[in-house]
């Protein structure tokens, strides 16, 4: 008797449909708040002092206090414009969490997160739940595909390889679905 191929029944695949939808919403809220960034960006620009001089070769932008001490760490005379670099960054800080507000930049990021949280909690019932079909193993196959060939590690991991079993696999559903026609005519 053939094995249940019946989506229906299938926990992996019901896992996988759940995943897909969140990895698409995860998906689109991350091209959505990257927009808004890069918009930030370019018009206030991200929050920084630019500090010009005699001591340094060139003026420098300065992004944090903390980067300021470090510099300030190798060039005590620069302590006295402690204060100052403070103020243009707390004024640039203020102008990108302004316009922040307006567009919502941070509310975007934070749909984001709590939407890759969810994806990432599907994925992981996904490849916990116990596959009873050809297609149920063949969504898990896909979710890590789908996933880790956008990893740091995509160029290292093996995606050939996984990508042919994939293609195997689909090829043994389509002999499977052939041989069951086959029998049931």
């Amino acid at each position: 008797m053939a094995p249940p191929d019946d989506d229906a029944t299938d926990a992996a695949v019901l896992a996988w449909k759940a995943w897909r939808a969140a990895h698409r919403r995860t998906l689109a809220l991350c091209r959505k708040q990257q927009a808004l960034e890069s918009e930030l960006a370019r018009t206030i620009g991200f929050p920084q002092a630019v500090l010009a001089t005699a001591e340094l070769p060139s003026p420098m932008r300065i992004s944090s206090l903390r980067q300021f001490d470090e510099l300030a760490a190798d060039l005590p005379s620069l302590c006295t414009r402690r204060a100052e670099v403070a103020a243009v960054l707390r004024a640039h800080q203020q102008r990108w969490d302004d316009a922040d507000r307006a567009i919502g930049y941070s509310v975007a990021r934070q749909q984001e997160e709590v939407a890759s949280d969810e994806e990432e909690r599907l994925m992981t019932g996904l490849l916990a739940a116990e596959a009873v079909s050809l297609r149920g193993l063949s969504t898990k196959l896909d979710v890590l595909i789908a996933v880790g060939a956008d990893g740091a590690e995509g160029r290292h991991f093996p995606w050939p390889e996984l990508r042919r079993i994939r293609r195997d696999l689909a090829r043994l559903m389509q002999l499977h679905r052939h041989h069951t026609v086959s029998i049931n005519t």
